[in-house]
């Protein structure tokens, strides 16, 4: 089961080094970046100092890349919510909304991000939600 936000602090690592060498490889990570792979005994949280974990699922499921879109990283500061607390449905949200901005040639504002999703929690999870009433951002019948 993967770790909800509340239990970082007892949630390790599951990856073997053949499947970190992989991950690197195949998402095309940056050596520089100096990657490590946490010990089975070494919990997420706190993070380790200089380090910034981050789940492998996020990149498969969600779509993501490092580094990460400046938009991301604005979103999730106004939020006060490091990566690792947010549910890959959240995260796809902030990048289906990123792409359609880019896509219909709209400045990426967080104000019109606010507009469209609402920060909630979802069980161990924070995510992004549709606002009730409001289109989505994709929506040809709805503002952007």
């Amino acid at each position: 089961m993967a770790p909800g936000k509340d239990n970082l602090s007892d949630s390790v690592s599951m990856l073997t080094r053949r499947q970190l060498d992989k991950f690197i490889r195949e998402y095309r990570i940056p050596l520089d970046l100096n990657l490590v792979l946490p010990s089975k005994e070494e919990t997420i949280y706190p993070f380790r100092q200089g380090k910034f974990p981050l789940y492998t699922r996020v990149c498969n499921f969600a779509n993501y890349r490092v580094p990460f879109s400046r938009f991301l990283i604005r979103v999730l500061q106004f939020f006060r919510v490091h990566i690792c607390q947010v549910n890959p449905f959240g995260l796809s949200r902030i990048n289906h909304f990123e792409i359609s901005c880019r896509a219909l040639d709209r400045r990426l504002d967080l104000n019109v991000f606010g507009y469209f999703y609402e920060f909630i929690t979802a069980g161990d999870w924070y995510t992004f939600a549709h606002r009730k009433g409001i289109p989505s951002p994709s929506s040809t019948n709805g503002p952007v």
